[in-house]
C-alpha cells in the first residue's frame, strides 16, 4: 500500500500545513514557479509524444505543411494513395542539412535545394545527383 492510503490526514476542522505530507493539493506558489515549470517541461514533457497537428493541416494527397514552431525542421506530409494517412518527416536533407520545404503547398516528391537530393512522399531517398549509388537513407 502506497504512503498517501495510509498517510494521517487533518481531523474534521483542522487545515493542512501547505506543502507537508498532509496538505490535499500543491501550494499556489508552485503554480508559477519556473523552475518547477522548467523541471516538468523536461521529466514530463520532453521524452513524451506530442501534438504536431492534424491531417486537415494536409488534407489532399501531396500535400505538406512545414512545422514553423519545430524550426521548419519537420513536415506534416499526406503520401500518395493507400499510404498509411499523414507523415511527420524530418524537413532536413540528409545530405547537407539544408531545409527543403517552405511554408505549405502540393508536392509529388521532397526535394533539397542544394544537390537535388529527391525523396519521396514516405520519407524514401529516390535520387543522389552525382552519386553512383544511391545512399542507403531515409528522412526519419
Amino acid at each position: 500500500m502506497s504512503e498517501f492510503a495510509t498517510a494521517a490526514r487533518p481531523a474534521a476542522g483542522e487545515v493542512a500545513t501547505p506543502g507537508s505530507a498532509d496538505a490535499p493539493q500543491l501550494p499556489v506558489q508552485a503554480y508559477f514557479d519556473a523552475e518547477m515549470f522548467e523541471a516538468e517541461m523536461r521529466h514530463l514533457y520532453a521524452r513524451g509524444p506530442g501534438y504536431v497537428g492534424h491531417e486537415l493541416m494536409v488534407p489532399e494527397q501531396g500535400d505538406y505543411q512545414v512545422l514553423s514552431w519545430q524550426s521548419d525542421g519537420q513536415v506534416l506530409v499526406r503520401p500518395a494513395e493507400g499510404a498509411d494517412g499523414v507523415k511527420l518527416l524530418s524537413n532536413v536533407c540528409r545530405h547537407r542539412q539544408a531545409i527543403m520545404l517552405k511554408g505549405r503547398g502540393n508536392t509529388p516528391n521532397i526535394i533539397c535545394p542544394l544537390h537535388r537530393w529527391t525523396y519521396d512522399l514516405k520519407g524514401t531517398l529516390i535520387g543522389a545527383p552525382h552519386f553512383p549509388e544511391t545512399p542507403c537513407v531515409k528522412l526519419r
